[in-house]
């Protein structure tokens, strides 16, 4: 039986070729870790340590945040990472990830408007009763005001500010939301948050239970598709200069 996530069904949609030599063929490539997603993990691991505290009733100062920052940095880093801006080196993006740590300190200091009730959460789901349609996914925040309004915080670390289509279209965190409501049937309102560190701007947006119904009817059919197909074709994109699979492609 397949369980199904965000990043599955995404690489399905991006390319089916790629969906295979992943899923399918289950073909290991030797790659080596980028300086973007070492910088997003380190980042990640920082504010989670910040909710994890506060759960606890522990304010961290931003100093003590960016001392575990620059510890879990350099305790992590490894010669082998690889970053292809030669105008760029390892210090430059360690005060970026420094930047993206305090400005949002310093925007959600105290962090009281709401209060974070699960962080990392994993849930997995039957969408429709059929176990062709287990979903899984896993939420980086999520916070409950006091007038129980859920919120599903997702941290971004891109160097690009995602188009206003992004948002509108974008599966991850309305699906978030699905399995959230589908899980808990006393949830009833939820926001989704996206934190563009970068730009230290966050988006927030509300999908409606239509939307959310019609994104299920959606996701079942993009799994019928997968499940009963032996057809993956390639999809050439501007993504192909980052695929693991490119020297193999053909």
């Amino acid at each position: 039986m397949t369980i199904y996530s965000y990043s599955r069904l995404n690489c399905f949609k991006q390319c089916p070729k790629k969906y295979k030599f992943q899923y399918v063929d289950k073909i290991i490539v030797e790659v080596k870790e980028n300086i973007e997603l070492y910088l997003g993990k380190r980042v990640h691991e920082t504010l989670k340590k910040l909710y994890q505290d506060l759960y606890y009733k522990k304010l961290n100062s931003l100093r003590q945040l960016l001392n575990f920052l620059y510890n879990k940095w350099s305790k992590n880093w490894n010669d082998s990472i690889k970053i292809v801006k030669e105008d760029y080196d390892h210090d430059d993006y360690l005060k970026m990830a420094d930047k993206y740590i305090t400005d949002y300190y310093i925007h959600y200091y105290p962090f009281n408007h709401s209060r974070a009730i699960a962080l990392e959460k994993r849930i997995i789901i039957n969408l429709n009763g059929s176990s062709n349609h287990q979903l899984c996914v896993y939420i980086d925040r999520i916070n409950k005001t006091k007038d129980r309004v859920y919120h599903i915080h997702d941290y971004k670390t891109c160097s690009k500010m995602p188009s206003e289509e992004y948002f509108r279209s974008d599966w991850q965190l309305p699906l978030y939301a699905l399995v959230l409501k589908k899980r808990y049937s006393y949830i009833k309102n939820i926001h989704l948050v996206w934190h563009l560190l970068k730009f230290n701007k966050e988006i927030k947006l509300i999908r409606s239970d239509g939307d959310l119904e019609k994104l299920k009817i959606d996701v079942v059919q993009l799994i019928d598709i997968i499940e009963n197909t032996n057809y993956f074709p390639s999809k050439p994109s501007k993504l192909c200069d980052w695929c693991k699979f490119k020297s193999i492609c053909k």
